[in-house]
């Protein structure tokens, strides 16, 4: 049996490409079995990155990025996946790189790139990683980050490669991971998940995807998928079901964490957990919207978030930018900034548009300053609890100025 029909037997399909590709170059019969050992190891080892079993709405937001991925152009593109926090962005970028990684002659995922970046060392670990991907499992040493970035530059020499850059946030990161596209060899490609779409516009030419929020149908499939095990919600659940895909407005993360608390409860708990939401929104789901809040760039925009959130969502963006310079905010940049951090958006009638939970985000924060003494907190959005901390004489005066300005907004004669 020659040695091509042995390994046709052996290893099936794949095999007929290994045979026509390497007989041709390597005569030497065991200089050809070595060739055929590595290819099918470099298969073999390459490993699918684990995802959600429920990709509702993930295939079609990945269309056009696997239309991308598939381009036989010689040139190094670059890709960005945007959004906010919990919309998918990581799950899309992992079901593209699991579809797409065994057509280019190597791949590294990189996941968590700010969670890492901030550690000791971090920069250096991701580096060890994406050359330990390119390299095919061998370790390198790397004692700096300019150190890496030599070593990155000659193991992606000739190689056409698939990198994806998980969850990035600062140049820094990009700088020391990527380098630049000269490094990167004809046809490779770049994908990066990132929070702050403006980041990847200053990095050179970049595709931008945006990421949308589920529609209805898609928000309620995958609620009860991970409610009940199943495509729809049963009759008895299904008002309530419908009332908690409301509330999560299109956010996957929000929906799967929600979903998975009450799958098995009674109806009495979904019930009661629905009033709960209405004043106390939940607390894994805001700690990982505030990750964006935390990441703003000074505590001028922090600030402005915090205000717009409490008294100008749907407010027209002129008169808000007029309104808020007078007081000293830099209200133009500061908005073009929470923009770019997928934190706030202009609707075609120029109104300012937050997603719910983000503006449930960032009431919960001015909450929090003082749980129990609505005098002691920086804004007051309530109308009940303005009029009571005045009243009270337990105001501050600098919640005095917002508690008027409130007022003024709705157009109330205060004096």
């Amino acid at each position: 049996m020659s040695i091509c029909n042995f390994y046709s037997k052996s290893l099936g399909a794949y095999s007929a490409d290994l045979c026509s590709t390497l007989i041709t170059f390597y005569r030497d019969e065991s200089k050809f079995i070595q060739q055929v050992v590595i290819a099918v190891q470099d298969k073999i080892n390459r490993t699918i990155l684990s995802v959600s079993p429920y990709l509702i709405g993930t295939h079609t937001r990945a269309e056009d990025i696997n239309t991308w991925l598939q381009d036989e152009s010689s040139d190094v593109s670059m890709a960005a996946i945007c959004g906010m926090g919990g919309i998918g962005k990581t799950t899309i970028a992992k079901v593209v790189y699991n579809l797409k990684f065994s057509s280019f002659e190597g791949g590294s995922f990189l996941a968590n790139i700010r969670e890492i970046s901030g550690q000791p060392r971090g920069l250096i670990r991701l580096q060890k990683k994406l050359l330990s991907d390119i390299l095919r499992g061998r370790k390198e040493k790397v004692y700096s980050i300019d150190e890496g970035i030599v070593k990155i530059k000659a193991a992606l020499y000739c190689k056409r490669v698939l990198v994806v850059l998980d969850d990035v946030d600062k140049m820094e990161q990009l700088d020391a991971i990527l380098g630049v596209r000269d490094w990167f060899s004809k046809g490779s490609k770049i994908i990066i998940t990132t929070r702050h779409e403006r980041l990847l516009r200053t990095h050179e030419t970049c595709r931008i995807y945006r990421v949308e929020k589920l529609d209805d149908a898609e928000s309620l499939e995958l609620f009860s998928w991970h409610a009940f095990g199943q495509d729809r919600p049963p009759d008895d659940y299904e008002v309530d079901s419908r009332r908690m895909v409301h509330y999560c407005d299109g956010l996957p993360l929000a929906i799967k964490v929600l979903s998975s608390s009450l799958s098995g409860k009674s109806l009495d708990v979904w019930k009661s957990h629905l009033e709960k939401l209405k004043a106390v929104p939940n607390s894994e789901v805001l700690e990982k919207l505030k990750i964006s809040y935390e990441n703003l760039q000074d505590e001028h925009d922090k600030n402005l978030f915090l205000h717009i959130a409490c008294f100008f969502v749907g407010k027209d963006k002129d008169w808000t930018v007029q309104v808020l310079n007078e007081c000293d905010f830099y209200a133009t940049i500061g908005i073009h900034n929470l923009i770019d951090r997928c934190m706030l958006s202009i609707d075609f009638r120029n109104k300012l548009r937050m997603h719910q939970l983000i503006q449930d985000m960032g009431r919960e924060i001015v909450l929090q300053e003082s749980p129990y003494e609505p005098g002691k907190r920086s804004r007051i959005w309530n109308h009940e609890e303005s009029f009571d901390v005045l009243a009270e004489k337990t105001v501050s005066t600098s919640i005095l100025l917002v508690c008027a300005f409130l007022f003024l907004l709705e157009g109330i004669l205060f004096n």
